[in-house]
């Protein structure tokens, strides 16, 4: 399942931008200890057995690298999940720092919740460059195989649920950014009629509150929806599951899931308030959109 265990330490790389020459040698312990930290957070929920065959750590030593870093505050042991995940604490060591540590530990239990009462997997997704990474999933304890439920799993911007609904709800700079990238990807000759489609799936989106993702002939039987999770007026990220449309008819889906996974958002988002600030809208709502 793993390669070769790999150095996490490149001595050979600078970490000084200036390389000045340094007084000391880097503390070994100090390096491995902040390697492992990256480590744990790159496999969002990590075991000893994972740590050690991707690092070449002897068990032991990861064990008394994470005991420590828990007494530190910046992991700490998910029972749910069956390993270790960073905390929200790791926004410390980076001033301004706001990304997926904070928003999972946020969404986790209640993200877990959703999906013990309605069973279908739930993910998290947060924006990666020009596409969607799913940084959360609730799918060991759903008794259903569903899509977004391999951890990192790439999702398009324009075609997935997420990438939908983070594109129709992010701030309007930003949308017009990603827009434009989308646009200078395809044929010139197509670029209006392009437009024109992806803005009215906007406005699609941000009336109903939440974006399906497109139809795919593959797929037919399996459907994704998601909901924007917002802070300050940006999105951080968006929650989504899938479910069979068999199981659930289009007229059943807002009550069913829509709602219920608008009232988990909300929570996450409360969660957030609490802990980092008030949730302040920086941008007025369009025309019909639910004021959540």
């Amino acid at each position: 399942m793993y390669p070769n265990p790999v150095p996490l330490i490149d001595t050979t790389q600078a970490t000084d931008p200036a390389d000045q020459p340094r007084s000391y040698q880097p503390v070994e312990a100090v390096m491995r200890a902040l390697a492992l930290l990256k480590l744990v957070n790159m496999l969002r929920v990590a075991s000893v057995s994972d740590l050690h065959k991707i690092s070449g750590i002897a068990k032991p030593t990861v064990v008394r690298m994470l005991e420590t870093l828990m007494a530190a505050g910046y992991v700490t042991r998910d029972k749910a999940f069956g390993g270790y995940r960073v905390t929200a604490n790791v926004q410390h060591l980076s001033d301004g720092y706001f990304g997926a540590p904070m928003v999972i530990e946020a969404a986790h239990p209640h993200a877990l919740d959703l999906t013990l009462r309605i069973k279908w997997g739930v993910g998290v997704g947060m924006l990666e460059g020009y596409c969607m990474r799913l940084q959360f999933t609730t799918a060991r304890h759903s008794p259903w195989s569903m899509p977004m439920t391999s951890l990192r799993m790439k999702l398009p911007l324009f075609t997935s649920s997420m990438g939908r609904t983070y594109l129709s709800f992010c701030p309007d700079h930003e949308r017009e950014s990603l827009l434009e990238f989308e646009l200078n990807r395809g044929p010139a000759n197509e670029r209006s009629e392009r437009e024109k489609a992806i803005r009215h799936l906007i406005d699609r989106v941000r009336a109903k509150g939440y974006a399906h993702k497109a139809p795919h002939r593959k797929l037919l039987n399996v459907d994704t929806i998601s909901v924007p999770i917002r802070f300050q007026g940006k999105v951080l990220g968006t929650i989504g599951l899938g479910y069979f449309t068999s199981a659930v008819p289009q007229s059943e889906v807002e009550a069913t899931l829509f709602r219920p996974l608008r009232d988990t958002a909300d929570a996450i988002e409360r969660s957030v308030a609490e802990n980092y600030g008030t949730v302040t809208p920086t941008e007025p709502r369009a025309p019909g959109e639910p004021d959540f």
